[in-house]
């Protein structure tokens, strides 16, 4: 029972410290009027890349970086309580429904959570590994005899911290980040269009049971990165619809570097989908090319600083070693043949099958360009479909395991991360639905 009772404080704490000062924020969104959902959705990533600069200087033998986190929590929830006290003046609600909502979905996903305590092989032996160098007085410097020392970090790290400042100091409870971290990118999906309260959340409601499986929460890192990359695309989606002139370096753009910074730390898959993002985004002709060069020169910034870094901790660089290393020209024919692109598209139809969010989408999709096809928006998801099925392809024809054993234990989980392209059709559908039922009243 006072587990329980923990896991709620816990919840609190991570709000807290995903509430950022309302200057801050504001600044982040261009002094718009911001929703506590949109308040939390930029502090969380705020907070993300706190963690990542904070992940440089930790030592194990320190405790600078928990006196910096101690010094942040106490400011925002001075914040928070300023703010608790202005609505009290107002006679306005502080615990806006859609607030409880979210805490009471982290809950209860998060005692689900507390009840099924396994971890895949992957979060065991991988990231489970990196979260015990920490925790046993390590840092950085010391990733490198990890198993897997060309793997990014940061989700271990996170989970590492969330744990420790936890009062019970137990793993799952960093794993309760997860949780709160997905929650936030599904309702912040839910939120792009103008809808009353009880269609919010029901649709955030619908967009959860649709994609959420508790596996996705054993250790793995494929939740954070999804995540990301839907509030990458929602925040990509307001660059393109805002007023704000498109070619100019507005505060929108700086966080979606921040999201691009933060999603090539979590996983090597990460940094690709972060990749075709890029790609796909100097295809929207309503930015200028000189634009769009300075857009490409800031993400290339971002990816030579992890290379750097790399270089720095004595990290590799490698891409699954002893994989992908032994696809040469002279033996091309070995990894693209007839045989292996026909057992690769078996497993990808029937992983499309199983996750619904993913067929649902492609049939929005198809829906909203034959109605719209000159919708910029609507042909970045296409464009970024395309290159995802070609990476799909690609990932496991140059594969150098056995293909089908490859297939069965990591398809779903690459196919779960591309498939946050397209779950903001999920409400554009929905929206699209509304007004054409209005018309026709």
């Amino acid at each position: 029972m006072i587990e329980i009772f923990l896991i709620g404080v816990h919840i609190i704490i991570i709000t807290i410290f995903c509430y950022s000062p309302k200057y801050l924020i504001s600044y982040f969104n261009n002094n718009q009027k911001l929703d506590i959902i949109g308040h939390l959705e930029i502090g969380i990533i705020l907070n993300i890349f706190l963690l990542l600069i904070l992940s440089f200087i930790f030592r194990g033998n320190s405790n600078l970086i928990f006196y910096i986190l101690i010094i942040v929590f106490l400011i925002n929830l001075f914040f928070c309580i300023n703010d608790f006290i202005n609505y009290i003046k107002k006679n306005n609600q502080l615990i806006r429904p859609e607030l409880l909502f979210l805490l009471l979905f982290a809950f209860i996903l998060s005692v689900d959570l507390s009840n099924n305590l396994k971890l895949g092989w992957d979060g065991q032996n991988y990231w489970l590994v990196k979260k015990l160098i920490f925790s046993n007085g390590g840092d950085v410097f010391d990733l490198k005899l990890t198993p897997r020392d060309d793997y990014p970090y940061l989700g271990s790290f996170i989970w590492f911290l969330y744990s420790k400042i936890s009062i019970l100091n137990y793993e799952y409870f960093g794993r309760i980040f997860y949780i709160y971290l997905f929650l936030i990118s599904i309702f912040s999906v839910s939120r792009i269009i103008k809808i009353n309260l009880f269609e919010f959340l029901l649709l955030s409601s619908i967009i959860v049971f649709l994609i959420y499986k508790s596996s996705l929460f054993n250790g793995y890192q494929e939740i954070i990165s999804f995540s990301l990359l839907v509030l990458l695309i929602n925040n990509f989606y307001r660059i393109l619809n805002n007023r704000l002139e498109k070619n100019k370096f507005n505060n929108n753009l700086l966080l979606t570097f921040l999201i691009i910074c933060n999603l090539i730390w979590i996983k090597n898959e990460s940094s690709v989908f972060a990749i075709i993002f890029i790609l796909t985004f100097l295809t929207i002709k309503e930015f200028k090319i000189n634009f769009k060069i300075l857009f490409l020169v800031g993400c290339g910034i971002l990816f030579l600083a992890k290379y750097y870094l790399f270089d720095l901790f004595n990290l590799s660089h490698d891409i699954q070693s002893g994989n992908y290393e032994h696809f040469k020209i002279e033996n091309f024919f070995d990894f693209i043949n007839i045989q292996r692109f026909f057992l690769v598209s078996k497993y990808l139809t029937f992983t499309f099958i199983e996750m619904l969010i993913y067929p649902l989408t492609i049939i929005f999709l198809i829906i909203l360009l034959k109605f719209n096809k000159k919708n910029q928006f609507y042909n970045f998801l296409f464009y970024s479909f395309i290159l995802n099925i070609v990476f799909l392809y690609a990932a496991f024809l140059l594969n150098y395991f056995p293909l089908e054993w490859v297939l069965k234990v990591s398809l779903y989980r690459i196919v779960f991360q591309s498939s946050a392209f397209f779950v903001i059709l999920i409400p554009l559908f929905y929206n699209f639905l509304l007004n054409k039922y209005s018309k026709k009243i």
